[in-house]
C-alpha cells in the first residue's frame, strides 16, 4: 500500500518504509514521475492519501496524479482518503493524543488550534501558540515551523503508523471506516473558484 500525504508542507509518499519527499514548490514537475517511478517498482493497489487541511496546489495536484494513474491502470487502485482531522480524531477517541492540538493549515504564519471535544478550532499565529499547553503538533518538515516536537505518521504495507512521544500506535483502513475510491476528491478549506459567471 502507498502512503501519500498531501496536507502537509511537503508532499509525502511512502510505501515499505521508503519515504520521499517532495518540495510543494515544484509538485506539478514532480509529482507525475515519482508515482509512476512508484508503481512501476511496487504495482501497489492500494493508495491511502491524508488529506485536508493542507496548500491548494497539495490537494489539488496530489488527487489528480492519483486519479489520472488509477485511470490509465483502468481502475485497478483503491484509494482511501481521509482527513487529518478524522485521523486525529481516531488517536483522540482512543486518549492516545490529547483533546488539542496545533494543525498545519498551509499558512506561514497561521495555525489551527483545534479542539476535538467540540469539532471547533480558532485560527492563531504561530508565535502565540502555548507550548506549556497539552497540546499535539501536526506533521510538519520544515524544522522552523514549531517549536516543539510533531508527530510523524508513516505506513508499513497495510498498517498506518502514528508516532506520538516515542511511541508507536498502529491502524488500518478498516479501523478507520474508510471505503475504497476511484475517483478521489481534494477536501478543500473553501471551494476554488474555477471559473465565473458574467451575467
Amino acid at each position: 500500500m502507498l502512503f501519500l500525504n498531501i496536507s502537509t508542507d511537503n508532499m509525502v509518499l511512502e510505501i515499505e518504509w521508503e519515504k520521499i519527499l517532495l518540495n510543494r514548490n515544484d509538485i506539478e514537475n514532480t509529482l507525475w514521475q515519482k508515482l509512476v517511478q512508484i508503481y512501476r517498482q511496487y504495482h501497489f493497489d492500494k493508495v491511502f492519501i491524508l488529506n485536508w487541511p493542507g496548500g491548494f496546489t497539495n490537494l489539488r495536484v496530489g488527487t489528480l496524479t492519483v486519479n489520472l494513474l488509477n485511470s490509465l491502470e483502468n481502475g485497478k487502485i483503491d484509494a482511501y482518503s481521509i482527513t487529518k482531522i478524522d485521523f486525529f480524531k481516531h488517536f483522540v477517541d482512543q486518549w492516545i493524543l490529547p483533546n488539542k492540538g496545533i494543525i498545519y493549515i498551509w499558512q506561514r504564519k497561521n495555525v489551527w488550534l483545534y479542539d476535538f471535544t467540540k469539532w471547533d478550532y480558532e485560527t492563531i499565529k504561530i508565535d502565540e501558540i502555548d507550548y506549556d499547553d497539552e497540546l499535539f503538533f501536526d506533521l510538519v518538515y520544515e524544522d522552523w515551523y514549531f517549536d516543539s516536537e510533531t508527530i510523524d505518521i508513516n505506513c508499513n504495507n497495510e498498517d498506518i503508523v502514528l508516532s506520538y512521544k516515542w511511541e508507536e500506535y498502529k491502524t488500518s483502513i478498516e479501523e478507520l471506516w474508510l471505503q475504497a475510491e476511484k475517483l478521489v476528491d481534494a477536501k478543500y478549506f473553501i471551494k476554488p473558484i474555477m471559473w465565473k459567471q458574467w451575467q
